[in-house]
């Protein structure tokens, strides 16, 4: 931080964390309202346009009875995460190849951190969407077969729409995934998650500046705003992710 920088320090910008719900009784996204001290469901019909994508560790970790949280990175294979949680503190610091299975022990998931502009009323705002497990496949499976639109990757050209879940199993385990497709945006929208990006990006150019303990602690005060401080639903899927495009 410095007198003409103030920005470096800001808590994170987004106003709504939503994540996608795959359980059984779930197959929609949902986002935490604290104010109001409640969940709220959005239903299985969502649409966004996203703006950036980094990667965080999240979960429940048993032995503190309390949420776990992690920095965000941009680089998987050079980026060290620094796993915590809320009462239990640090169980895992390093690269995700080296701590993923004593973060997995713990209770901690690899989380794609989706940051997007989403429609509140007749206004865009900024938001966070995260994809674990399962759904996260069906997110990275979407954004390979999406193609370019305009010499760029169409998911960062269109809007990305979640319309409904399809339904797998795992042992006894029941699950739903996301089904995602891409539709245009008017001239409008797009200006809108231009703006909100050149928003997101002064804050994440201060953040990745920052240490890996701050960062850390920047993610904390955004876990307390998701819905994420109870338990989640198990992972479903093997978190060996060798593939993840970060």
């Amino acid at each position: 931080m410095s007198r003409s920088n103030p920005t470096e320090t800001s808590s994170n910008p987004c106003t709504r964390w939503f994540e996608w719900a795959g359980g059984s009784d779930g197959g929609l996204v949902r986002y935490y309202d604290k104010e109001a001290a409640q969940t709220v469901e959005v239903g299985n019909r969502f649409a966004f346009l996203l703006l950036d994508e980094l990667a965080t560790v999240k979960g429940w970790h048993d032995a503190s009875d309390s949420g776990i949280y992690a920095n965000e990175v941009r680089d998987l294979r050079q980026d060290v995460l620094v796993v915590k949680s809320f009462k239990g503190g640090e169980l895992a610091s390093g690269l995700y190849s080296q701590i993923k299975d004593r973060a997995g022990n713990f209770g901690g998931h690899f989380h794609a951190s989706c940051y997007i502009a989403y429609k509140n009323g007749d206004a865009y705002k900024l938001g966070n969407i995260g994809f674990k497990g399962a759904a996260l496949r069906a997110w990275m499976d979407f954004k390979k077969t999406s193609g370019t639109k305009d010499g760029r990757k169409a998911y960062f050209v269109d809007a990305v729409v979640i319309n409904g879940f399809d339904e797998g199993t795992k042992g006894r385990v029941v699950y739903r995934t996301p089904k995602f497709s891409l539709a245009p945006v008017s001239p409008e929208a797009d200006k809108a998650a231009h703006a909100l990006d050149v928003e997101l990006q002064d804050f994440l150019g201060g953040y990745l500046k920052r240490s890996r303990t701050e960062q850390a602690e920047v993610a904390r005060a955004a876990k307390v705003e998701s819905v994420s401080v109870e338990p989640e639903e198990p992972a479903f899927v093997d978190d060996e992710l060798a593939d993840v495009p970060f």
